[in-house]
């Protein structure tokens, strides 16, 4: 029993997490202050692939840590991102857009690992280096 406090304990020490921006508008003006690009996960009530980023993908330190650095993440409704004018065919959807709230690249559909994501992710911080210059 001690040793699996100490484990949880560890766990929780060392899990990797990042705050999710609860707006869009927020995400623009943080995106513009801090020159990074914005990472949108447009999520629906009941989306085990959502679910399964945000509890297994999303907890990988070295995602956590290159989303943190490098992206500002928000997460909106499916219905909400509809009135946005971001499309989502089936969730999660993940838009990325530069600084200003330009759209880079093409949207993801779905969930990945992981490691899949990160090298995702690094690809669209080289566009997004190129939409800023």
């Amino acid at each position: 029993m001690r040793i699996f406090a100490i484990l949880m304990i560890t766990v929780f020490l060392f899990a990797a997490d990042f705050d999710w921006v609860d707006s869009l508008q927020k995400a623009k003006e943080l995106a513009k202050k801090e020159s990074k690009p914005i990472m949108v996960m447009v999520e629906q009530k009941g989306c085990e692939a959502c679910e399964y980023m945000d509890e297994v993908a999303f907890e990988d330190q070295k995602l956590s840590e290159f989303v943190e650095n490098f992206f500002i993440p928000v997460k909106i409704d499916i219905d909400i991102a509809k009135s946005l004018g971001l499309k989502a065919f089936g969730t999660p959807t993940f838009y990325f857009l530069d600084k200003n709230g330009k759209k880079i690249g093409r949207q993801l559909v779905g969930a990945a690992t992981a490691k899949v994501f990160l090298e995702k992710l690094k690809e669209y911080k080289k566009m997004s280096e190129v939409f800023s210059r």
